[in-house]
């Protein structure tokens, strides 16, 4: 098993995040344009690599399926509507895609403060 940095893995996210947090923005501001097929980040290419190689070492562990990248798609599968301009862009769809946004990125953020207090209590100033 590799070591996992948890400063780089929590850099990688939050810049994940930002990329997500973009599309999503661009799929509100293009929802009333012809055609325009809304976009969205499937999952974090560094997360993949890092956990690929755990092993489930008990039946109650959360198995490690998180190998399915799929990079920067078209949300045709998860589209909730098609509308008549031909694009499939859900606006309450979008905003609770922004809402799990600002919450992953407020968990990010809360971990590596936690963190960090640790860090200094531990070994001081």
């Amino acid at each position: 098993m590799s070591e996992i940095y948890l400063g780089k893995l929590a850099g990688n996210h939050a810049e994940w995040l930002g990329v997500r947090q973009s599309l999503i923005a661009s799929n509100v501001a293009n929802a009333n344009t012809p055609g325009f097929r809304a976009q969205d980040v499937k999952e974090m290419d560094e997360s993949a690599a890092i956990f690929s190689n755990l092993t489930q070492t008990d039946s109650k562990h959360i198995a490690s399926g998180i190998g399915n990248v799929s990079g920067i798609g078209t949300g045709e599968d998860d589209s909730w509507e098609i509308y008549h301009s031909g694009g499939n862009v859900s606006l309450p769809q979008e905003m609770m895609k922004a809402s799990e946004v600002a919450g992953a990125y407020e968990l990010n953020t809360t971990v590596m403060k936690t963190f960090h207090r640790m860090v200094v209590a531990v070994f001081g100033n």
